[in-house]
């Protein structure tokens, strides 16, 4: 039996041990020939050298090119467009991101909430939340290659990941929640609280029925959560949001991003209208 236990220890630990100790390859031209096969299912053409560049002059980490090639028009035009039959419009194109940002396929409750999420904020809000998720810090932090088997590229001088430029992040809605704080805590109660009883209960992850600390901040996430666990309330309707049933979305009812809520604002108002809404997802 203790051989048995040795054996079994050696088996789900090695595979994490010989990812770790993994050396990191200084070659700039492997690395963005690994993500144009991964992510645009082809050869890297002369225009990747802009990328090999960046990558060896320190102006970015893998993790900005991961975002800039998902977001380029190539990935979009060939990856991201809704096709028929799909139960939720985009769900394929979700399923792609995952595959070649994450290298899986979603949960069925992730891919249908992070399509609607793509038909309300359009794919770079998608695109964010996957890229600057819980999921891809563990799985690759700002150094490994999506889709390589482990290829971690070392950054210029042997700069470590806190030393490098940081990452393109998705903004937080801080306005929300300080309004919500009436008494300036810092501490936002069920009383407090502006959405329903399900957001309230989605955000508050330790059920201590307040939200304190990364529970209030948009682009926190739960440790060792995956992208579909922190999917959030991304599928609410205009009725679900309005909250207050005054037929318009303010700041502190709304449940995404500045930068979401912006584009929406079309009139620049500082609320969100129907048609607003309506108009954006008819895009």
């Amino acid at each position: 039996m203790f051989r048995a236990a040795i054996l079994f220890l050696a088996l789900t630990v090695s595979p994490a041990l010989a990812m770790a100790q993994q050396p990191c390859t200084p070659d700039a031209r492997q690395v963005v020939n690994e993500l144009y096969r991964h992510m645009l299912e082809r050869q890297a053409d002369p225009a990747s050298a802009n990328w090999v560049q960046e990558l060896e002059r320190g102006r970015m980490t893998v993790r900005d090119v991961v975002w800039q090639i998902a977001n380029s028009p190539e990935h979009m035009k060939r990856f991201g467009q809704a096709e028929a039959g799909e139960g939720t419009t985009y769900e394929r194109s979700v399923g792609r991101l995952y595959r070649h940002i994450l290298g899986r396929q979603p949960d069925a409750a992730g891919q249908r909430a992070h399509a609607e999420l793509l038909q309300r904020n359009g794919p770079d809000a998608v695109i964010d939340r996957i890229i600057n998720s819980n999921e891809y810090d563990q799985q690759f932090g700002d150094w490994g290659v999506p889709g390589s088997g482990g290829m971690r590229y070392c950054p210029p001088g042997n700069r470590t990941a806190s030393q490098a430029a940081p990452p393109q992040v998705v903004p937080l809605n801080q306005r929300r929640f300080r309004d919500m704080d009436a008494n300036n805590d810092g501490i936002i109660s069920r009383s407090e609280w502006s959405g329903t009883r399900q957001s309230f209960e989605t955000h508050d992850w330790n059920n201590d029925d307040v939200l304190t600390g990364d529970e209030i901040n948009e682009a926190a996430a739960r440790r060792g959560r995956t992208v579909d666990d922190e999917a959030f309330d991304t599928m609410d309707s205009f009725e679900y949001l309005d909250v207050n049933n005054n037929n318009r979305i303010e700041p502190r009812e709304w449940h995404g991003t500045v930068a979401a809520f912006n584009r929406l604002d079309v009139n620049n108002d500082n609320v969100l209208s129907r048609d607003e809404m309506t108009n954006y997802r008819a895009r």
